[in-house]
């Protein structure tokens, strides 16, 4: 009896109803009722006898014989589910928003105390009995108009409240049962609960595109920078990405700092004779810079004056050539 189970479509606690036929008299022997005029009896349930004194429950663990006297007058027998069970009710109250109200479930713990009682008052369906017991509050039925269903994690926490104070002060007189309030909760319609999915998947799906271009972001900016180092940056960029293989950017580096330092010799033979003696730069680091750049061995000029004290003469400073304003 402290085993409880959920309420599922069949009726609760009188889960059938059979009409008995009358049991003839033999002489010398005494009156026995076919068992198999008798309904099956699943475990946890119990055998209750209409008869012309009322109702007699056989609950005692035995099978019976036919002969018992309440069996052999019975005029009907019922069924009736002694074991303690979870029954759950949903009751809808009405929301501010038309389109929705707020679906309240309510589950009772129900054992059966007194089967005879039960086929007495008739209590085929508990769960409608028990709804209309919690349809009869009316200030539970008003609670939900002040509020739409996007409100309804504020709404929660008042219906529970006053769900167990209506049970504690009106509680649910079941002739035979012993109710318990086990748990009341205020569901989400399947509806809108649909909607607040795909919204959020949008959402997500939005914070995920906008991460997905952050990255993107910063990757191009990342390659912005490689492209703006030069051509070495570029070489480093195609090798990191697998698009240039080592040796070639070798081979490539090198034949670009060729053209570099060819530039730069035909830059030094078309200036003036002399030019270099009065430009404001330190000649013998620009040629060593463009002998590194051809790949020339330096050291072998680096006993030779600097160029720009040849042909100086008395002059500690360059001279101007008077070609200032056709630098560019």
């Amino acid at each position: 009896m402290g085993e409880h189970r959920m309420q599922t479509a069949s009726p609760y606690p009188v889960i059938a109803e059979r009409s008995l036929r009358p049991v003839p008299r033999k002489l010398l022997r005494g009156a026995r009722r076919d068992r198999a005029e008798l309904p099956e009896q699943p475990p946890g349930t119990v055998l209750v006898f209409h008869t012309k004194g009322g109702y007699q429950a056989f609950a005692e663990r035995r099978h019976l014989t036919g002969s018992e006297e309440a069996v052999v007058q019975a005029v009907a027998v019922s069924v009736v589910d002694v074991r303690g069970r979870y029954v759950l009710v949903g009751v809808p109250i009405p929301s501010s928003d038309l389109a929705h109200d707020f679906p309240v479930q309510v589950t009772f713990r129900c054992t059966v105390k007194d089967a005879a009682r039960v086929v007495e008052e008739g209590l085929r369906d508990l769960h409608m009995l028990l709804g209309a017991y919690l349809r009869e509050d009316l200030e539970l039925q008003k609670m939900g108009l002040e509020w739409g269903i996007e409100g309804i994690h504020r709404l929660r926490p008042l219906v529970v409240a006053r769900v167990k104070a209506f049970f504690e002060v009106v509680p649910p007189q079941v002739e035979g049962v012993e109710v318990a309030l086990s748990s009341v909760d205020v569901l989400l319609p399947a509806d809108v609960k649909d909607h607040a999915r795909g919204m959020k998947g949008m959402r997500w799906e939005e914070e995920a595109n906008d991460l997905r271009a952050a990255i993107e972001s910063k990757d191009v900016a990342r390659i912005e920078a490689f492209l703006h180092r030069g051509n070495a940056g570029r070489l480093a960029l195609g090798i990191s990405r697998n698009a240039v293989p080592i040796a070639d950017a070798v081979t490539m580096l090198g034949a670009v700092e060729e053209q570099q330092a060819a530039r730069i010799f035909e830059v030094i033979r078309a200036l003036p004779e002399g030019a270099l003696d009065f430009l404001p730069i330190d000649t013998r680091a620009l040629f060593q810079e463009a002998m590194r750049v051809a790949g020339v061995n330096s050291s072998a000029t680096s006993e030779a004056p600097p160029i720009e004290q040849r042909g100086a003469g008395k002059h500690s400073e360059p001279r101007p050539l008077g070609l200032e304003e056709s630098d560019d």
